[in-house]
């Protein structure tokens, strides 16, 4: 917790002031490019079961103050970082930037390149759901034959109306190495999600 506190965009990423400094800019919203102002004003006014959000891991190169305005907490500096050794150009993608208004988000889904990642909040909050690997997948979720991707044929929206209850029954009686894991993160706090 306060992890993401200490950062300058803590002070700086109010939604007036991203508007004002980066709405012209162009970023990645539901593999489309929008700019934050529309993103901005869409999010404000969205009742959509499944609303667009900017997921773009390219825009410490679109808006590079972005990029100086948080840090990367010690724990995961780029001395423990193994990708940083990596050759120029060979590192897979490791950052990005992420806005979404209330409900949107990511379907269930299997991170690519075992990778372990940090998530910090800078404003307003965001539910996690972790189910370990062994533990079988999510309620309504299918996974590929190799387990490396995920599916679910319903919205978010639709998977917490007919499968959270049994995704928290599994919470409260599953053995604890097999127990999913629900966590609301909030502002200043950072959330650690192994491989």
């Amino acid at each position: 917790t306060g992890v993401a506190s200490e950062w300058p965009s803590h002070e700086r990423w109010s939604l007036d002031s991203l508007r004002e400094r980066f709405g012209a800019h162009a970023f990645n919203v539901g593999g489309l490019q929008m700019t934050l102002a529309n993103l901005l004003e869409y999010a404000a006014g969205c009742h959509d079961e499944t609303p667009l959000y900017l997921f773009d891991k390219e825009f410490a190169e679109k808006a590079p103050p972005l990029a100086a305005e948080y840090e990367v907490p010690p724990f995961f500096a780029p001395e423990r970082d193994l990708f940083d050794a990596m050759p120029a150009g060979a590192r897979p993608d490791h950052r990005w930037l992420i806005i979404g208004g209330t409900r949107s988000g990511s379907l269930w889904h299997v991170d690519p390149n075992a990778t372990s990642a940090w998530n910090g909040l800078v404003s307003g909050s965001k539910r996690w759901m972790l189910s370990p690997p062994r533990g079988g997948p999510p309620p309504g979720v299918l996974p590929s034959d190799d387990m490396a991707t995920v599916s679910q044929s319903v919205s978010l929206y639709e998977w917490f109306r007919a499968f959270h209850g049994a995704f928290a029954e599994r919470r409260r009686t599953a053995p604890p190495a097999l127990r999913p894991v629900e966590a609301t993160v909030r502002a200043g706090e950072l959330i650690f999600v192994p491989r």
